[in-house]
């Protein structure tokens, strides 16, 4: 169903990166992945990240957040997906996600990032810690470690 979970384009463009990587795809010999790298990409904030409103799940079309600003969960899913087809354009979008780390080693909550039945934003309360944290840990294994 079209819309449903996490929050649209940015969600499923990350599943799909992933599924196409799984086969043996990346980014020099898949049209796809480099579409949804393309995609990804030209989504990207000024500030390094990215920032998909649930309302992308209710119009079919990618809509950023109010104020074209970046949510941290949507800044690493894009930065997962990128970095699993072997892109890494990525140290802005680190740093990004760094300095929203709170003192007591937390992310802010910020709006919803999951949908159900395409209309209903859902919070899913551990994303804000679980995407992060992985995004920040491919990026210092993939990004880092390999330069």
């Amino acid at each position: 169903m079209f819309g449903s979970w996490g929050v649209c384009f940015t969600y499923g463009t990350w599943f799909a990166i992933g599924g196409l990587s799984a086969v043996g795809q990346c980014y020099n010999n898949s049209t796809y992945i480099r579409k949804a790298c393309q995609f990804l990409l030209s989504k990207q904030l000024r500030n390094g990240g990215w920032g998909e409103s649930h309302l992308s799940s209710t119009t079919k079309a990618y809509t950023n957040l109010d104020g074209e600003k970046s949510h941290i969960v949507n800044t690493a899913w894009a930065m997962l997906a990128l970095m699993k087809a072997g892109q890494s354009p990525l140290h802005k979008a680190a740093g990004l996600i760094m300095n929203m780390q709170l003192g007591n080693g937390d992310f802010p909550q910020e709006e919803m990032i999951g949908s159900f039945l395409k209309n209903g934003p859902l919070c899913y309360m551990a994303y804000r810690n679980i995407f992060p944290i992985w995004a920040l840990g491919e990026y210092h294994r993939l990004v880092l470690c390999s330069d």
